[in-house]
This record gives structure tokens, C-alpha cells and sequence, in this order.
């Protein structure tokens, strides 16, 4: 099977929300990206399905949520794989720098997320 990832994937273990349509489901993120993220959840939505994502972020001073809205894009054992479609500017700053931290080199994170701008054009 071939790698269709694109972004750099971080380890990054935070709580996070998932809701859609009034179900509301908690887990913790396994690993994170520009474009996705892993949860493992004792429940699980179908692919397919629209999810408003709240990341919550400890450590700070004043708490820090990322929200994102997505859907879920694959089942995994004790999981699942979601991919964003839209989130606000201080969601997608407070996640590329967590990224970019963990993988040391924001110009590579910046560089991916450029090209895949520039997909996301090219195909609708």
C-alpha cells in the first residue's frame, strides 16, 4: 500500500473532542499533522463522517484549543484517522507551530503546507 501522507506527522499525546450531528466523543490524539490527525477513542464515527474537532492544549498559561472542522478518513484498531478540511488562523498557527517544534525545521512544514495548497487548487 502505498504512503499518501504528504506532512510531516508528529507524536503529540493531547485530549481532544470530536462532534458531529450530536454525538460527542473524547479521546486522546495520538499523532498530528497539518492535515490530520490519529485519536484513539473507545468509540468510533464511520468514514465518511463530518467531525468538528477541538484539540485542547495544556502547559500554557491561559488554555489553548485548536478547533478544526474535518472528517473521519479511516478506522484503525482502538482509533481513528481524521483529515481537516477548515480551521481559523490562530487554530492553524498554534498547530504549525507545534509541528513545526517537533520536527525542527518550520520551513519544511511550511514548504508542505504550500504544496499542499497548491493541490487542493489544482483539484477543486
Amino acid at each position: 500500500m502505498q504512503e499518501r501522507r504528504n506532512f510531516s506527522r508528529v507524536e503529540f499525546r493531547v485530549s481532544a473532542l470530536l462532534q458531529s450531528d450530536g454525538v460527542a466523543l473524547k479521546g486522546e490524539v495520538k499523532d498530528l499533522s497539518l492535515h490530520g490527525l490519529y485519536l484513539e477513542s473507545k468509540e468510533i464515527l464511520p468514514p465518511g463522517t463530518p467531525v468538528e474537532i477541538t484539540i485542547y492544549l495544556s502547559g500554557a498559561a491561559e488554555p489553548i484549543v485548536i478547533n478544526v472542522s474535518g472528517s473521519v478518513a479511516r478506522l484503525v484498531p482502538g482509533g481513528m484517522g481524521c483529515v481537516f478540511d477548515k480551521m481559523d488562523a490562530d487554530s492553524f498557527a498554534h498547530l504549525r507551530s507545534i509541528i513545526s517544534y517537533q520536527v525542527s525545521d518550520e520551513s519544511k512544514v511550511m514548504a508542505e503546507f504550500a504544496e499542499y495548497l497548491v493541490k487542493k487548487g489544482n483539484n477543486g
